[in-house]
């Protein structure tokens, strides 16, 4: 437990920080650019990550850089879909060399499954454009649908990057306590566990059931966002299944605090969670 006590170095390596668009240096950029090439004209992919991106200059490059340096025995392509950006998304997956598309609709349900139904891979990584993501990212949860055809979702462990004002220490309560409370959820609750950051499935399974669904609705009559919907309506084809790997996601904590505090976080997710799982009208 004390290892989750500190961020790793290959996170800081990775933890960009910038206040400006204009203050990244072209090296940066540039080297981006050279470790992408792996992703670039991929033939015939096995996977395809899909990323999410509305107005995120300050945060995208941690998820780019880190994605860069992914070391799957897969073929692989990346997609970003920027999502109506309005700052300097575009510019910087355009300096990155990253393949993108464009959603007007507003939504990260929109933006998901317009990311999934260009896909050309079998195997949909799900990741957002505010997290850090280790080298060997997603090869586990690859690896277990591809070996567990009763396994439709597959999903993995995380911790949160402290935000200035907050302490790792407390985000690491956060953590453990939220574990606690929904690490004994099986069958298709689940679902709530899914997050949108750090999961995956088949692109035919997930078609099959009518992909993502914009969250809005959602979350007012079940709880649930487009990644736990997905997941709750998978379930009924099959397993939902943690699978842990040595080093977690890192992730930012602005969720959390768009709660007001970290004790208000905890609290609105316990009582989201623990009322109605019944699916909402579709």
């Amino acid at each position: 437990m004390l290892n989750r006590l500190f961020i790793p170095d290959w996170v800081k390596a990775h933890n960009h920080n910038y206040s400006q668009y204009d203050q990244i240096p072209d090296a940066l950029f540039e080297q981006i650019k050279t470790d992408m090439a792996r992703f670039r004209d991929v033939q015939d992919p096995e996977v395809s990550i899909i990323v999410p991106a509305y107005n995120e200059e300050k945060d995208l490059l941690k998820t780019l850089s880190s994605l860069s340096k992914n070391k799957s025995p897969y073929r692989t392509e990346l997609i970003v879909v920027n999502n109506n950006s309005k700052d300097h998304t575009q510019s910087i997956l355009d300096r990155c060399g990253v393949p993108s598309l464009f959603e007007r609709k507003q939504g990260v349900g929109y933006a998901r499954q317009t990311g999934m139904e260009m896909a050309r891979g079998k195997y949909i990584l799900n990741a957002d454009s505010d997290s850090i993501y280790p080298p060997d990212w997603g090869v586990a949860y690859v690896d277990t649908l591809k070996n567990n055809p009763d396994v439709m979702v597959t999903y993995g462990q995380y911790a949160f990057i402290p935000s200035p004002g907050n302490g790792r220490s407390v985000l690491l309560l956060h953590e453990m306590l939220a574990e606690q409370v929904f690490r004994r959820r099986k069958g298709k609750q689940e679902a709530i566990n899914v997050l949108g950051f750090n999961f995956a499935f088949r692109k035919a399974d997930a078609l099959s059931v009518g992909g993502f669904q914009e969250g809005t609705l959602n979350r007012k009559l079940t709880g649930r966002c487009e990644d736990g919907w997905l997941a709750y309506q998978l379930a009924d084809l099959g397993k939902i299944q943690l699978v842990k790997t040595p080093e977690r996601v890192w992730t930012t904590d602005r969720r959390l605090m768009a709660d007001g505090s970290l004790v208000k976080a905890l609290i609105n997710r316990i009582r989201i969670h623990t009322g109605n799982m019944a699916p909402a009208p579709r």
